[in-house]
């Protein structure tokens, strides 16, 4: 072809994510273009979805079939010419092709939204007649189409026309580009990116650097690629258009058209026309929702032309952006930036606004500490009784706390107690955050013996409601004995203050505190009232009271309503990645772990605890981290077995002798010891239970969980043999189940009881199983259904019910690859295996000799029967699924069975034998 060489696919490509529905369309089209059928695709992107790189995706198939590419875009026009002239001629391209295809070509037209009236005149004549075999494959912006471009794509007719939309990733996409596991760290990647590949790929570096990171932001350095890209756009701007582009860029929260006006010290007119071009070449974009606010395209844009500016042109902008601001009459949180940025701070009026400003709940709190910091360098001789110090000093400590910077903010608030503060409540203020400081590093025990001299001392309403609930919940968590009428007095004190948000308080913490101790208070009723109430909370109202969503949570969570908390988990965790909090997310996130294991996610439960235990090991949380790496084992030995999650666990309670009793370490300690159990160490399990309990009162064990921890020891002092022993906790068990009338807690009594009278009387531990099953079930407790199945299974064996014994083994075998369990598969074929032993039975024709299986059936019959899927066998034997199924109904028909656990007994008598090669 002359003067056009064909397109080369360049050097290796990186995965191309979530583009698979784009590529199966282009495979088909190019089948009808071998076939010399002309066809076209259109694929329409916003900027940096990857257009480009899926046409190279596209060039590189088309070589692998032999199909010469010819490629070109918008922005060299001449090459674009030139090949469209020369496509047109079918034997122009014959030279090229090394495989015989007649006619097949692929022309790739890249950036079409570029191309002059010129060219897209010739594209609408080249379309009107295509020479057979062309796929012609365009891309372009869809909001910077000019007209002509347009109309030339609407004249086509002759082509058997596909437009296809580029999606942006959906998060599962936006974790495989980024190389993460499945989790929140990608979760929040594609919040703050839209899901747009290339901003993914500028807060790749945050994200590779861990759950924290990710929680900041933008990083410091933007990946070159994503800088260049932005680059490119900017660019191919008129000079007056970059300048003003330029101007706007330190405005992060958007702008009016007058505030962009003076900021390029530009008339109104020439504003309007600026800012039209800019809107145009879809670098801004205009704020449905604040007409008429204009936002740059993305913040990524924003970033890369903010950080080409000089830092003095910087300073300038923040300094008029400030004061415009302010004189328009907007809310100190709109400049605030601006006055920092601006080197205003030695304004003592500047000083009061960054506080007022970091003292909002909706800033972020990295943003508050800069401003803060910035302003704490300017009042470097005012006294430590200062007011505007105070306000400075406990403003940066919330700040701290926030952001998860806990043992700075301890610090300071330290100095903050010791000061002579001229207010009580401003004492009792620095008190309460500091017992909270505690409590967030896993320290209750040190926080409530800071509270517990002042509950006492004189002090306004408002400031005694706050250190009562803060003394609640750290008692709660330490198992003071206090925190219940500590939890009561809650009551009185907001019925005292008559606020609407104190009752709410007072009714959360509550339920939160009945679920820890025994306080009489009937949290199971008032959970539903709570729920309803922080629901209609804004999220700006739970922003300023961040632990509220927390605790409703594990209250409901620890009171067994288990899909409120998923959801009251999840909100709390948005609220708190909006404001930038971190202090909060390693607990939430251990809540959400252990919620979706108990519901039977078992990768959403894995994913969890990992973000959980990463959080709290970067923000130093050491009873954090090993409940995190505690729920994490649970999930792992549903996944992997007891065995492999042993060694999770015990390093989860390596550092908790150390510490003073808590209720974190208290349960990682019962979960390392249950799980050291399962795993058939037996030895001295039950007194370390016993120990991690807190004694024979079980006081280090929340009150909604005595029940199930109680069944624990009965079950572990049964298996050494000490059936007295057994029936004592079995007993003790029952009374705490009668008392707090869960039903979680109580089916688990049920299950234990079951277990422990198999042997004696096997028919009622079938019902007291089947029971607790039927529980299990109502409330989506996966995988404890499938276990009290089991033991019903078995019981029903004992009993010789044969096709009762097989529906539970069916239903617990659906429940195990439901949640992707290989040790709950692996239980399920010991019971089919101890069926098959007790039941000795064989079908009729086995007397005659008739039970002859061929070679593959025999080799699928002992896959299927040993607790293979049919996914399994298939692989195993070298076959397809449906080939698997098929052999399956056949085994069926000829040994008379009707189901695995049958088979499986079946194959145990040796009544089947097998003929001859498959």
């Amino acid at each position: 072809m002359t003067g056009v060489e064909p397109a080369s696919p360049g050097g290796p490509l990186e995965p191309l994510i979530g583009r698979n529905c784009a590529l199966d369309l282009f495979d088909r089209a190019l089948c009808a273009a071998r076939a010399g059928q002309p066809s076209m695709l259109e694929f329409a992107a916003d900027p940096g979805c990857g257009k480009t790189r899926l046409l190279r995706e596209l060039a590189v198939r088309a070589g692998r079939a032999a199909v010469p590419v010819l490629a070109a875009a918008g922005g060299d026009c001449d090459r674009m010419r030139r090949l469209l002239t020369a496509s047109a001629d079918p034997a122009a391209t014959a030279a090229h092709r090394p495989d015989p295809a007649p006619g097949a070509v692929v022309l790739l037209l890249d950036d079409l939204h570029l191309v002059p009236p010129t060219v897209a005149a010739l594209l609408a004549r080249f379309a009107q007649a295509p020479p057979a075999g062309l796929l012609l494959v365009v891309a372009y912006r869809p909001r910077q189409m000019p007209g002509w471009a347009t109309a030339a794509l609407g004249g086509v007719v002759q082509l058997n026309r596909r437009t296809f939309t580029l999606s942006p990733l959906d998060p599962a996409g936006v974790a495989a580009l980024l190389g993460l596991p499945d989790g929140r760290a990608g979760q929040r990647v594609h919040r703050l990116s839209g899901g747009v590949p290339r901003y993914v790929l500028a807060y790749r570096p945050e994200a590779l650097d861990g759950a924290v990171a990710a929680l900041r932001g933008l990083p410091v350095e933007l990946p070159f690629e994503v800088t260049a890209a932005v680059q490119l756009d900017v660019d191919a701007l008129e000079p007056d258009q970059r300048q003003m582009l330029e101007a706007v860029s330190v405005c992060a929260e958007g702008f009016e058209p007058t505030l962009a006006g003076a900021l390029a010290c530009r008339d109104p007119a020439a504003t309007s026309d600026l800012l039209d071009g800019l809107v145009a070449a879809d670098l801004l974009r205009t704020d449905p929702a604040l007409a008429p606010t204009l936002r740059f395209r993305h913040d990524v844009d924003r970033a890369v032309v903010y950080r080409s500016l000089s830092p003095g042109r910087r300073r300038r902008l923040h300094a008029v952006a400030a004061d415009i601001l302010r004189d328009l009459g907007h809310p100190v949180t709109r400049y605030a930036e601006h006055l920092s940025a601006g080197g205003q701070c030695t304004d003592p009026a500047a000083a009061d606004a960054l506080i007022e400003a970091a003292e909002n709940p909706r800033t972020p709190r990295l943003d508050a500490i800069r401003w803060l910091s910035g302003v704490g360098r300017l009042l470097p001789d005012a006294g430590p009784t200062d007011p505007r110090r105070i306000r400075l000093d406990f403003a940066t400590a919330d700040a701290l706390v926030g952001a998860g910077r806990l043992r700075q903010a301890r610090t300071l608030l330290q100095d903050l107690s010791r000061r002579a503060l001229p207010d009580e409540d401003q004492r009792v203020r620095a008190l309460v955050a500091r017992a909270r400081v505690e409590r967030l590093l896993g320290r209750p025990f040190d926080a409530y013996a800071l509270l517990l001299p002042r509950l006492d001392a004189p002090a306004g309403p408002r400031a005694r409601f706050d250190l009562t609930v803060e003394a609640a919940v750290a008692g709660a968590l330490c198992g003071a004995a206090g925190a219940g009428q500590h939890a009561c007095d809650l009551g009185r004190l907001a019925d005292q203050l008559d606020e609407p948000g104190c009752r709410t308080t007072a009714v959360v913490v509550r339920c939160f505190v009945a679920a820890h101790v025994d306080c009489g208070f009937p949290a199971e009723e008032a959970l539903g009232r709570a729920s309803s109430e922080v629901d209609t909370l804004a999220d700006d109202e739970l922003a300023r009271h961040p632990d509220l969503l927390a605790l409703l949570a594990w209250a409901e969570h620890l009171l067994e309503r288990d899909r409120s908390a998923l959801h009251h988990f999840d909100r709390a965790l948005e609220v708190c990645c909006r404001a930038g909090l971190v202090a909060l997310t390693p607990w939430l996130l251990v809540g959400r772990c252990a919620v979706t294991c108990r519901l039977g996610s078992l990768d959403r439960a894995l994913s969890e605890g990992e973000d959980a235990e990463e959080v709290a090991v970067a923000m130093g949380v050491e009873p954090l981290v090993g409940l995190a790496r505690a729920h994490r084992a649970i999930a792992v030995a549903w996944r992997r077995g007891p065995a492999a999650a042993r060694q999770l666990a015990e390093t989860a309670v390596l550092d908790a002798a150390t510490r003073r009793p808590n209720w974190y370490d208290g349960v990682s300690q019962r979960v390392a010891v249950r799980l050291r159990f399962l795993a058939g160490d037996r030895v001295g399990a039950a007194p370390a239970l016993l120990r991690a309990c807190g004694g024979v009162e079980l006081g280090q064990v929340e009150a909604s969980g005595r029940a199930c921890w109680a069944s624990s020891l009965a079950e572990m002092t049964h298996r050494a043999g000490r059936r007295d022993e057994a029936l004592h906790w079995l007993a003790v068990a029952g009374r705490h189940a009668q008392r707090r009338r869960l039903r979680g807690q109580s089916a688990m009594v049920r299950i234990s009881r079951a277990r422990l009278t198999l042997d004696a009387d096997p028919r009622g531990a079938a019902e007291l199983a089947g029971a607790a099953a039927d529980s299990f079930a109502d409330m989506g407790w996966r995988l404890d259904e499938a276990s009290a199945r089991l033991v019903r299974a078995r019981a029903l064996c004992d009993v010789r019910e044969w096709t009762a014994a097989e529906v539970e083994l069916a239903e617990a075998r659906r429940i195990a690859d439901l949640v992707g369990s290989p040790p709950l598969r692996r239980a399920v074929a010991s019971v089919q295996s101890r069926a098959a032993g007790a039941a000795g039975r064989r079908p009729d024709g086995a007397s005659r000799g008739e039970l002859t299986l061929t070679r593959r059936e025999w080799d699928i019959a002992r896959l299927v029967a040993a607790g293979a899927s049919n996914a399994e066998a298939a692989e195993q034997v070298y076959v397809t699924v449906k080939t698997v199924e098929a052999h399956l109904t056949r085994i069926f028909r000829k040994t008379g069975v009707s189901s695995r656990a049958a088979l499986a007994a079946l194959l145990a008598t040796g009544a089947v034998n097998y003929r001859g090669p498959a």
